[in-house]
């Protein structure tokens, strides 16, 4: 049983997201899963369970918690950077959510079970993508910064501490929520597999572009990006 759809080379491609995009995409995966994992330890205190002797125990695992969250920060910077006018139109593309992402969304359980169903035509993010694009960043920015004040306390007022502690967890659930939804969806779900290659080498089948994200292929691609 084949997980991920074939990548084809003989037939024609077109590019759906940069290196930068997927550098910082993967970067944040790698940052993301180390900090659950170690946060996990650190949370239940299981320096003897496999993970935790795997990380070291919780002396170890606070250290891994502490780089990673270094390296998802520094990701965020590298995106930033260098990628500036693709978040640009990222946020563009999100504030674009409109009748067609609602009936997407409402019509999404039924393929998700798999039932042939007709979608509208999306732009370059889907509804499913749009409303990930705010809940996954968001809880990414809530662990940023409650987890910068639960490690430099005593520069920050006590309140803020205090509420950066449930704070943390909460984005936590959320945010690990999002990642496995995300991670299936976006890799393993018939009919969705090609965004797996899109991610990791850049194209997807033009195919595939024009009958998933038909607004965004006829944009870039398509008659409309001739003239």
């Amino acid at each position: 049983m084949r997980l991920l759809s074939e990548y084809r080379e003989d037939i024609p491609r077109v590019e759906r997201f940069n290196k930068v995009f997927r550098i910082t995409h993967w970067g944040h995966t790698v940052t993301f899963l180390l900090c659950l994992f170690s946060g996990l330890v650190l949370y239940a205190n299981s320096s003897w369970s496999w993970m935790g002797i795997i990380l070291g125990g919780n002396n170890g695992a606070g250290w891994v918690h502490r780089i990673a969250a270094v390296g998802l920060t520094l990701f965020l910077v590298f995106f930033f950077i260098f990628d500036y006018r693709d978040i640009i139109n990222w946020i563009k593309d999100i504030l674009r959510f409109g009748k067609n992402d609602i009936i997407f969304l409402s019509k999404f359980p039924l393929e998700f079970m798999g039932f042939d169903v007709k979608m509208p035509p999306q732009t370059r993010f889907n509804g499913g993508e749009k409303m990930n694009s705010i809940v996954t960043p968001t809880c990414v920015f809530l662990l940023v910064v409650s987890g910068y004040m639960m490690w430099f306390p005593e520069y920050i007022p006590v309140s803020l501490v205090r509420i950066a502690y449930p704070v943390h967890d909460l984005a936590m659930v959320i945010g690990s929520c999002m990642v496995c939804m995300h991670a299936y969806l976006g890799s393993l779900h018939p009919g969705s597999g090609e965004s797996f290659w899109g991610m990791w080498k850049g194209t997807v089948r033009e195919d595939w572009a024009e009958h998933h994200h038909k607004i965004w292929y006829d944009e870039n691609y398509g008659d409309k990006a001739d003239k």
